[in-house]
């Protein structure tokens, strides 16, 4: 990735989180130059630790992972309601940013996912469905090669 397209990623998110009024905005990235995919949370905005940085993705586990593994939106309205206590270790992401609502979803290029968009929330039932439609739609051009595939109303995933 050039530095023109890190900056554009960057400003995207922060323009989304005020678009949103959303507390935290992650976009975690597959690293293709890689032998072995690298996945990992690249941009943030409204993060309140460093602690992001030190989270290694894997597909199938955690937040972005699930959203990687299947190429379907996941939408959590509220942590303290969908995900057991002794299961929250599972989401790090949520755990590390105080998130209590939070979705997902996959960026494809091609057919292939490259990457996940999360938006989150430190209040519980904050992001609805309409919001969350409204997340996904806001993904356009301000994210390069990267789009939102539309999917049945069926795919979705949420606990």
């Amino acid at each position: 990735m050039t530095g023109q397209a890190n900056s554009n990623f960057q400003l995207a998110i922060d323009n989304l989180k005020e678009t949103l009024h959303a507390d935290f905005i992650g976009l975690a990235l597959v690293d293709l130059k890689k032998y072995h995919h690298d996945f990992r949370w690249r941009y943030v905005t409204g993060n309140i630790s460093l602690r992001y940085r030190r989270i290694v993705l894997q597909s199938g586990k955690g937040v972005a992972g699930i959203v990687f593994k299947t190429g379907k939106p996941m939408n959590i309205e509220n942590v303290d309601v969908s995900v057991m206590d002794g299961d929250l270790y599972n989401y790090p992401i949520v755990v590390f940013e105080k998130l209590r609502s939070f979705g997902a979803i996959p960026l494809f290029l091609d057919d292939h996912v490259q990457g996940v968009l999360l938006i989150g929330y430190r209040e519980a039932d904050r992001l609805t469905a309409d919001k969350f439609e409204q997340f996904k739609h806001a993904v356009g051009p301000q994210f390069g090669p990267f789009h939102m595939k539309e999917r049945l109303k069926d795919d979705f995933i949420g606990q």
